[in-house]
């Protein structure tokens, strides 16, 4: 085992390439995703297949590289080995490429099982959380009793830690398509379900999301039941043309999230990550690592609390124009534009003399944002590679109206460039603190070259994420100064805050 997961590890070091960008689910405090792993195996020697370290490290790093773009904080699988190890050193993984300690951990289910020749598998559903967010809230447990379905029907409750705010997450892979006799088993699935969530003695908590691949598309009776039971589906209610699963071409929602009314309400966003799947596409992405999309809900437990604020999540893929963002055209004959063969911006200098252009991002509210990262994509080709990170520029400006010349303008340092002609790499890049908690933050990709040596730049898939904290007491006191009066006390050392009988810390999480 030693060797294997020492593999594993070094392994997650190998080359990351340009990937779809994570879908914008709200500004939810707790983010959930959803994955089924597709057959995900820690022993070499599975009965389902030989699969080599070599093969499993791969996949291993593969999965990790997804998970931690998806920046989750619980994570949901479905087809993984039923043996204690493999979330765990998933988990292990994960934290040894997030360089952090700790952060993630997985649920101990004390699931051991051998191969079944009758079931043909040992699968099993799990959970890997961020220790730093949620935690546990007693043990979780099977769904129902029945022995070959019992380790891939899961419930576990979740807390808060923030807010001390609750809600319960079922995990599922239902029976697969594969005969006539299969949709009735579906069928048992989604009953046995619904009786394991009506078992109120170990239900911890009455709000309840219910994900996995149900292998079921809405019109099915599986589904039918859930829905009967108060349950609505949560992709269709954000996009009703979500799909998860490619079958001879055609989309498929068969991995779902369904919530309660009282789930429902806190639900910010959903949408499948089409990160394995290729419908319709000519292509394969290299890094993909499972037949199905991993797919991704946020929800605010307990809705908006005094001292909330949003966090910004903005994506300009470029795929039809150059969108959200404005083209400056300073010298020279060439000039940023659209490129519909490649759905890129594009600025192509080659062999057009001196140019100088920007491509201006609009403008960011920082206020309220304490950390940031910018991501994009780009090809570039021509010219000297020596010269290009001189003459392609990522810059950023606090102070930009209309005038780029009268701007003060950073550069930010792009570190990944294209080894061959037009080889998409893709960049992600710390947002100075300097310009986090300022207005009017502009970025602008920034290209400016002599009369010969001019490179060609390609631009896609360009976001802005952001974590916000209020920087103060008094951005908490703004929420309603008036009509909801607050004071402050010390108590063991610590500035308490009451507003309406309810306790708040000073950055406006909820003491229970």
């Amino acid at each position: 085992m030693r060797k294997t997961f020492t593999l594993i590890l070094l392994l997650l070091s190998a080359a990351v390439f340009a990937s779809p960008v994570v879908p914008n689910v709200g500004n939810g405090r707790i983010r959930i995703l959803g994955n089924n792993l597709e057959n995900y195996y820690y022993n070499p020697n599975s009965g389902r297949g030989d699969y080599t370290p070599q093969e499993i490290a791969e996949k291993t790093r593969k999965i990790v590289v997804a998970m931690l773009k998806a920046d989750a904080d619980i994570y949901a699988f479905c087809e993984v080995e039923a043996q204690p190890i493999v979330l765990q050193q998933l988990a292990d993984s994960m934290n040894a490429r997030a360089g952090v300690a700790g952060r993630y951990a997985a649920v101990d289910d004390g699931i051991s099982e051998p191969w079944d020749e009758e079931y043909n598998n040992n699968l099993k559903s799990g959970f890997i959380y961020r220790t730093d967010k949620v935690k546990t809230y007693y043990s979780d447990y099977p769904a129902t009793n029945v022995t070959y379905y019992k380790n891939v029907m899961r419930i576990q409750a979740w807390e808060e830690l923030a807010t001390g705010e609750r809600f319960t997450l079922s995990m599922n892979h239902f029976k697969a398509k594969s005969d006539a006799a299969s949709v009735a088993k579906r069928v048992d699935n989604a009953n046995w379900l619904i009786s394991g969530l009506n078992n109120s003695s170990k239900v911890k908590d009455p709000d309840i999301l219910i994900m996995g691949d149900l292998n079921a598309e809405m019109d099915e009776e599986a589904m039918q039941i859930l829905i009967s039971n108060g349950f609505a589906e949560q992709l269709l209610r954000f996009d009703p043309n979500a799909y998860s699963y490619c079958y001879q071409g055609q989309k498929e929602l068969i991995d779902h999230a369904f919530a309660n009314s009282t789930m429902a309400t806190q639900v910010t966003g959903a949408a499948a990550w089409h990160y394995n799947t290729t419908c319709g596409g000519t292509s394969t992405y290299s890094e993909r690592y499972s037949d199905h999309d991993p797919y991704l809900v946020a929800v605010n437990l307990g809705g908006e609390l005094p001292g909330d604020c949003q966090s910004i999540s903005f994506t300009e893929t470029f795929a039809e124009s150059l969108g959200q963002f404005t083209a400056v055209d300073k010298a020279g004959e060439a000039a940023w534009y659209w490129n519909n063969k490649y759905s890129c911006a594009n600025v192509n200098a080659y062999n057009k003399g001196a140019n100088t252009d920007y491509l201006i991002s609009p403008a960011f509210d920082f206020t309220d944002q304490k950390s940031g990262t910018i991501r994009f994509s780009h090809a570039i080709a021509y010219g000297t590679s020596s010269e290009w990170a001189n003459q392609c520029q990522l810059r950023i400006s606090d102070n930009y109206t209309t005038d780029v010349d009268a701007a003060t303008w950073t550069q930010l340092a792009i570190t990944d460039w294209s080894t061959s002609n037009f080889e998409w790499k893709e960049n992600t890049i710390t947002i100075p603190e300097a310009f986090m908690r300022k207005n009017n933050v502009h970025f602008a990709f920034y290209y400016n070259v002599g009369e010969t040596g001019a490179p060609s730049w390609e631009i896609k898939d360009m976001s802005v994420q952001t974590v916000c904290e209020k920087d103060t007491v008094t951005g908490l006191f703004d929420v309603q100064p008036v009509e909801v009066p607050a004071h402050k006390e010390i108590r063991h050392g610590q500035l308490i805050i009451i507003r309406s009988g309810v306790e708040y810390t000073v950055t406006g999480q909820r003491i229970r």
